[in-house]
């Protein structure tokens, strides 16, 4: 059976916020309010089509776990699946989609109780459970979301392998040919990776909670067949931080990322590093009431700013939702959560493009976690919901083909950049599918742009493998 994890409350001093940053927050659904709702969300949320999709650690008809989907404006929400041990238990991560699949893992359940991948159409049928965990050395307890390349989905375990200090592996989609591609072994490279892959298109990056030369944890990196392991980071503590839990945000240059201990204050820090394991640079110390503690997700980049949201800290100690700058310079806290907004967040936040959209692990009117979004300033454009309400870009990963699909094709202009910002591609869109075809460019991380008539802009990332 899957354990409770338990939060560790922490003192902080009382600042204010303003009531304008207040009034940027929605409260879009309270988790908990029947015996059927689900409850303790630790993972984040998917934009698949007109709504949002995401899973419960707890909850639902069996108490262990569900999938749901609910409208951006916290309408609709419905109970797409109830875990049952058998076909898993306490799912976290976030979904991805090959374009007709949402493939995700539970941390438990299964036959074995050590967790499974599975998948699931949108509407709640079709689910497939593909692989359970733990009747060999080939993983425990999987943590953190899935990565797909086209061919293969790719994630890692917390526990289990040769050493039991957890793995990294890849399945096909129909859940045949599952690999493990490295057992981590504590010292040498890494312990108990909580985090997720993300790919270069060469390389696949993650992190590890501990393990590596100072039991802190590492920042690694390895090749899709699992080769060429680099053990990039080595965290120390005061220096760079402690126990990395999210996954990477990768501008082409550096990788982004956060710990949820050590630094100055040991509240964790904000960091960047380069992909061959250079150029590390702390940008931010956290400090408690005066901008949060212990980031448990992802930094996400909209705009000029990388955005996030912390687990604890802030006026109310309950956590916050921030902004930075790459440099590190700009640091703004936009929201402390208190215990009718929801609390405790483990999981990073989205973008549409208008709004910012996550959930919490506590708190809310039945204190069971809530789903929220917050508003980004006029200066993205308010009405930029409109692009992204049928905005889907699939498959991708890609190998150099793949489709646009939306709403509204007036005017509606796409723009593709590479790394380093050079244009390399531009249509008009001239109806709610377009192709596009890059098997000419070189394999690695490209941007799409999408501006409509009304100057509304959309920014989205692929990936060429």
């Amino acid at each position: 059976m899957k354990t409770k994890i338990k939060f560790f409350i922490l003192i902080a001093a009382f600042i204010g916020i303003s009531n304008s940053t207040r009034a940027q927050f929605t409260l879009l659904h309270n988790f908990g309010d029947t015996i059927i709702d689900g409850n303790g969300p630790l993972g984040d949320l998917f934009l698949h089509d007109t709504s949002l999709y995401g899973m419960t650690y707890e909850g639902g008809v069996n108490g262990d776990g569900t999938i749901f989907k609910i409208k951006p404006d916290g309408t609709g929400y419905q109970d797409l699946l109830d875990f049952n041990q058998t076909n898993g238990s306490g799912p976290c991560g976030a979904f991805i989609s090959d374009g007709t699949f949402l493939y995700g893992t539970t941390g438990y359940g299964g036959v074995y109780d050590f967790g499974t991948v599975f998948k699931i159409m949108p509407d709640g049928t079709g689910y497939v459970k593909l692989w359970d965990f733990g009747n060999t050395a080939d993983g425990r307890l999987p943590h953190g979301s899935l990565f797909y390349d086209g061919t293969f989905l790719y994630g890692t375990t917390f526990n289990g392998g040769v050493n039991y200090k957890g793995t990294l592996f890849k399945i096909k989609t129909d859940g045949t040919g599952y690999v493990k591609l490295l057992d981590f072994a504590g010292t040498t490279n890494g312990s108990q990776p909580v985090g997720s892959l993300i790919y270069d298109g060469t390389f696949l990056y993650g992190t590890t909670e501990v393990g590596g030369a100072n039991n802190m944890g590492v920042v690694f990196k390895i090749k899709t067949d699992g080769t060429s392991y680099s053990d990039l980071l080595d965290f120390a503590g005061t220096t760079n931080g402690i126990s990395p839990h999210g996954s990477f945000f990768y501008d082409g240059t550096f990788l982004y990322g956060t710990t949820a201990g050590g630094g100055a204050n040991n509240m964790g820090v904000i960091f960047k590093i380069m992909p061959d394991g250079t150029g590390f640079v702390k940008l931010l110390d956290f400090g408690g009431s005066i901008s949060g503690i212990q980031p448990y997700g992802t930094l996400i980049s909209e705009g000029s700013f990388l955005y996030g949201i912390t687990s604890h800290g802030g006026v109310n100690d309950d956590g916050t939702i921030f902004k930075i700058k790459t440099d590190g310079t700009g640091y703004a806290l936009l929201f402390d959560f208190s215990p009718i907004d929801g609390m405790g967040s483990e999981g990073s936040l989205i973008s549409d493009g208008s709004f910012l959209y996550g959930m919490t692990r506590s708190g809310g009117t039945y204190i069971k976690g809530v789903v929220f979004k917050y508003a980004l300033p006029s200066t993205v454009g308010v009405n930029a919901l409109a692009i992204n309400e049928k905005l889907e870009i699939y498959p991708n990963p890609t190998t150099g083909n793949f489709t646009i699909t939306q709403n509204n094709t007036a005017n509606t202009e796409i723009e593709i950049y590479d790394i380093v910002g050079e244009l390399i591609y531009k249509t008009i869109a001239t109806n709610q599918q377009t192709e596009i075809d890059l098997t000419k460019q070189a394999k690695g991380i490209y941007f799409v742009r999408i501006e409509d008539e009304n100057k509304n802009i959309v920014n989205r990332k692929i990936v060429l493998q």
